[in-house]
């Protein structure tokens, strides 16, 4: 990072994917803060709330961070349509304050958003240049946390990811295997195609993104695509769960919102950016497996 001396603040540091941050900036022996507020001295101390923006910037101008990586975000893609305004708070507003607060301390802002900002009409994977068009709140909340920050300027890096899983908090594969445990047969949507995401490697991306110093708009996941029932398939026979999986239409399972039918992101400019290329979902999630 351009600034090995001042500490790396991670925002949203005890969800799924910042307790990956945290832990690989320590095994590189980074120095890390994680975003709490009033303060780690104080017993009483909590996750950041970045829609209050008074606390925002007390903290970065506590920390004088090198990076903001921000993990953190309103992620309930169906509450988000009854709680759009809240979702926007947190996932827009709050992503703004983080953007002010980071170009007045010169700090990179490292931050993480989804292939929801698409439309999911798409027949090829996505550019990071494609015209954004989000159908649903969770999507639109999203992409004004992209405006915001692209508007305020400064030093920032957005990531789109899609389809995460790992160690922490809940994910697909957990419910699938929970479910599968219980039942002679499950059904799978069959029909919306994407590309799932470890956390652990999406981890190593932010960061290493952040080490060159990079800036602008990046797409990580790992591939190939594949639907939901292929991602299902593939763990319960991982696990060796005497469990049929059946595919299954969206429509057989109405959600109050929309989800993309097609959500393939092209990685190349991000690959070639960072020098390797990610392993497959496949790979990954026997990784994970292994771990569980």
């Amino acid at each position: 990072m351009a600034d090995m001396k001042n500490p790396v603040l991670v925002v949203g540091a005890t969800g799924m994917l910042g307790t990956e941050v945290v832990a690989l900036l320590k095994q590189r022996g980074r120095q890390v803060v994680e975003a709490v507020w009033p303060g780690d001295d104080d017993p009483e101390h909590h996750d950041l709330d970045i829609t209050i923006t008074e606390n925002v910037e007390k903290l970065l101008e506590q920390v004088t961070p090198a990076v903001v990586i921000n993990c953190s975000a309103y992620t309930n893609v169906d509450s988000a349509e009854e709680e759009e305004e809240l979702a926007t708070a947190v996932n827009g507003t709050g992503v703004g304050n983080l953007a002010r607060a980071s170009k007045k301390m010169n700090s990179l802002l490292v931050h993480v958003s989804t292939d929801y900002v698409f439309d999911g009409r798409g027949q090829s994977p996505y550019q990071t240049d494609t015209p954004t068009h989000p159908q649903s709140a969770y999507g639109r909340s999203k992409l004004s946390g992209e405006e915001a920050i692209q508007s305020i300027g400064g030093r920032w890096i957005i990531v789109r990811t899609s389809w995460l899983f790992g160690r922490m908090g809940k994910n697909f594969i957990d419910t699938i295997l929970n479910l599968a445990r219980q039942r002679p047969e499950l059904k799978v949507v069959n029909d919306q195609r994407g590309c799932p995401t470890y956390a652990t490697d999406l981890a190593r991306c932010l960061i290493d993104l952040a080490d060159k110093d990079a800036q602008g708009l990046f797409h990580f996941c790992n591939g190939p695509a594949c639907t939901w029932y292929d991602f299902a398939q593939e763990a319960v026979e991982l696990k060796g769960i005497d469990c049929r999986i059946n595919p299954c239409s969206t429509d057989e399972f109405p959600r109050p919102a929309p989800r993309p039918a097609y959500s393939v992101m092209d990685c190349s400019k991000t690959f070639e950016q960072l020098g390797w290329q990610s392993q497959t979902w496949m790979q990954a999630l026997r990784n994970y497996l292994d771990t569980d």
